[in-house]
């Protein structure tokens, strides 16, 4: 699930780490501000933290651009995909680690192929938050997507039916027009029949 508002590009996704434990990660990337803030947890524990500009810089340089993939690119495709690789063959990899002081450092790489070895994209370390906080803050953000979805379905249904309601009169028209030019037909056949035998008649 994600959603884009211009440079700020929001994601929710289920992810396994690289020892198969599962996690859900709630991620905003902000290219305005060079910001970056995560929101994980594994259903038990939570985790929050903040990417500030400084340091996302610092990531962006460590991972120079690649043809047309940057840090940021690389980032939002993982956070937006999490371990699939069907749409792009892409394959991203997680790892957590839990730390001293209630902290998990969080790390995200990228799978290379020809080199058969993990790319570090970038990394972070992430502080315990209690568990109702994490989860109501991703909740939020789940019905707020409900609620964005629901009423772009609801004008969709809305435009679906004013354009039904306008082929409806466009039908409508078309028949009037065939019935009219129908009848029309049938007169003028009518005449000329009526012409003819009048003719008929005149040369007998």
């Amino acid at each position: 699930m994600s959603r884009s508002m211009d440079d700020d590009f929001t994601y929710f996704v289920k992810i396994l780490d690289d020892n198969g434990d599962r996690y859900y990660l709630k991620s905003s990337i902000d290219e305005r501000t060079n910001t970056i803030s995560m929101q994980l947890t594994n259903l038990k524990i939570g985790w929050i933290g903040t990417l500030n500009q400084h340091q996302v810089r610092i990531l962006a340089k460590k991972f120079p651009p690649e043809e047309h993939d940057t840090f940021y690119s690389h980032t939002q495709r993982a956070f937006s995909k999490g371990n699939h690789s069907e749409i792009d063959g892409k394959i991203y990899v997680f790892n957590c680690k839990k730390l001293e002081k209630n902290r998990l450092e969080f790390v995200w790489k990228q799978m290379v192929d020809d080199l058969n070895s993990l790319k570090i994209i970038g990394s972070t370390e992430l502080q315990e938050r209690p568990i109702e906080e994490v989860l109501a803050k991703m909740m939020d953000h789940a019905i707020e997507e409900m609620e964005t979805l629901r009423s772009a379905n609801e004008q969709k249904i809305f435009e679906i039916k004013r354009i039904n309601g306008q082929l409806n009169k466009a039908l409508e028209t078309v028949k009037q027009t065939v019935d009219m030019k129908e009848k029309l037909e049938a007169d003028l056949y009518r005449k000329v029949k009526i012409y003819i035998y009048n003719k008929n008649r005149i040369k007998h």
